[in-house]
């Protein structure tokens, strides 16, 4: 949030890390995402509830309207939303009627895995951003919750080949037969399995394979 305060009209419009996005597109993103997964909170506590888009065409012109906003309306507007959004995961503390719920993007989701993948938009969309931040500010709990995130897409992913994940700070994860050995520090490995990065301080062995981005 202090970075995206920080951003004036004219630094909305700059491109992002996501092909084809503003900064402001990318803030709209933000916005409209937290909502959805308010809806899918409310859901799996009430038992009522309709995934927040019925197609990628429907979300992407409801990012266009929002992204016309100035930059002062999108920081109020995405504060708002995330304020609804911590209230509507809180009440998952009380348990759920629904356990899992369809998603647009990501198949069936579990209710109780909402908050990481909250984290996960947070973090890898900062990077996005293209600022003067940097992954290794993220904290490092918020990491470990993003690349569990990132590891349960890569293991429903049928495409993707076996990967054994090992982080220098100590866990570790296996996708499929965990063929290809990836090693790092937490700051490393995220941005590798969320986006592809590859930096110094991933060691791998072996040719690295195109990983889907998150």
């Amino acid at each position: 949030m202090a970075t995206i305060a920080s951003l004036d009209d004219g630094e909305l419009t700059r491109p992002t890390r996501c092909p084809g996005w503003t900064r402001a597109h990318l803030i709209a993103h933000l916005i409209r995402d937290a909502d959805a997964l308010t809806n899918l909170a409310t859901w799996a506590v009430t038992g009522r509830g309709t995934p927040a888009y019925e197609s990628r065409e429907a979300r992407d012109a409801d990012i266009e309207t929002t992204a016309r906003r100035s930059a002062t309306e999108l920081a109020a507007a995405l504060a708002q939303a995330d304020v609804r959004l911590e209230d509507a995961l809180r009440r998952l503390k009380d348990g759920v009627q629904v356990q899992t719920m369809p998603t647009l993007f990501s198949g069936e989701i579990s209710a109780f895995s909402l908050p990481a993948v909250r984290t996960t938009e947070l973090i890898v969309h900062h990077d996005d951003l293209d600022t003067t931040w940097e992954w290794h500010e993220a904290d490092p709990d918020g990491i470990v919750d993003a690349i569990d995130v990132c590891v349960t897409r890569l293991q429903a992913s049928p495409a993707v080949p076996g990967l054994q994940i090992i982080a220098r700070e100590g866990e570790e994860w296996t996708v499929g037969d965990g063929s290809i050995r990836i090693e790092g520090y937490y700051e490393n490995l995220l941005p590798f399995l969320a986006r592809g990065q590859v930096d110094e301080g991933l060691h791998h062995e072996g040719e690295l394979p195109s990983l889907p981005s998150w």
